[in-house]
């Protein structure tokens, strides 16, 4: 059998998507869709009927197509929650960025973002919670509490340690963010920095101290007039006293700039 991806056209490989999906053939269809790009994954979901939608939720996993779902228009979204199964909104759900889900839950009443909340990680829960308490053209609308937090007496070594670990979970490591034990932002330090950097050098000695941020109440806008200005892939977001709370990326304020 042809493989997908040995179709050179789009409008043929579209068609033999479609007909993997007709057809059921459920790994011939995810080991190609899956080798797209998300942002072509979406445009091949959102040109589906119901029947070819409810497919795609069966061949992929919730983790998978929360990848698309979060790029979609709101009322795609509330379209595909209508059909969605509750307990495979919940696990996209929970595998989603913060901010991702925070954006979701905000187009539901509030029964049903309670119904989800109340079966996330307590953890997970408050975060998102609380993202979704800001004004929604706050910076606190846009930013993920997922980042990067470091020490100024962790070695480099230890650092890169901990990002083997964890590097899955934030939602960019550009840039790590030095903090002290209140949590109040003293430093940042670029991957870059990190990587020319000898293992046993600690982390205040490489880190810039001058880091440019927003608080919590910035406009979107004034947002994206500052990392359009200082050429951002992110920027941390504090409340008073310079506690960090979180981060905006490049990708969640694009469409401001």
């Amino acid at each position: 059998m042809m493989k997908l991806r040995e179709y050179k056209f789009r409008e043929e490989y579209t068609y033999y998507m479609l007909q993997a999906l007709k057809g059921q053939q459920k790994e011939l269809f995810r080991q190609d869709f899956l080798e797209l790009h998300p942002t072509d994954q979406m445009e091949f979901f959102i040109e589906l009927d119901e029947t070819k939608r409810k497919t795609i939720y069966r061949f992929l996993t919730p983790t998978e197509f929360g990848e698309i779902f979060k790029e979609l228009e709101p009322a795609k979204q509330n379209q595909c929650f209508v059909e969605l199964d509750k307990l495979y909104t919940l696990e996209m759900i929970d595998h989603m960025s913060s901010d991702d889900a925070a954006d979701f839950l905000g187009l539901l009443s509030p029964k049903q973002v309670d119904f989800f909340l109340n079966r996330l990680e307590k953890e997970t829960a408050e975060d998102i919670k609380q993202l979704l308490s800001y004004q929604v053209e706050s910076a606190g609308s846009l930013m993920t509490t997922e980042f990067v937090s470091i020490s100024v007496s962790d070695r480099v070594s230890d650092v890169f340690d901990y990002l083997r670990r964890e590097g899955e979970e934030p939602e960019t490591i550009y840039y790590l963010y030095v903090t002290d034990e209140q949590q109040q932002l003293v430093g940042v330090v670029s991957l870059r920095d990190l990587i020319v950097a000898k293992g046993d050098q600690q982390v205040q000695n490489i880190m810039s101290s001058h880091v440019i941020t927003v608080s919590v109440d910035t406009n979107k806008q004034e947002v994206a007039r500052i990392v359009k200005k200082y050429g951002l892939l992110a920027v941390p977001v504090v409340v008073a006293g310079e506690q960090l709370v979180g981060i905006i990326t490049f990708d969640d304020i694009l469409s401001y700039l």
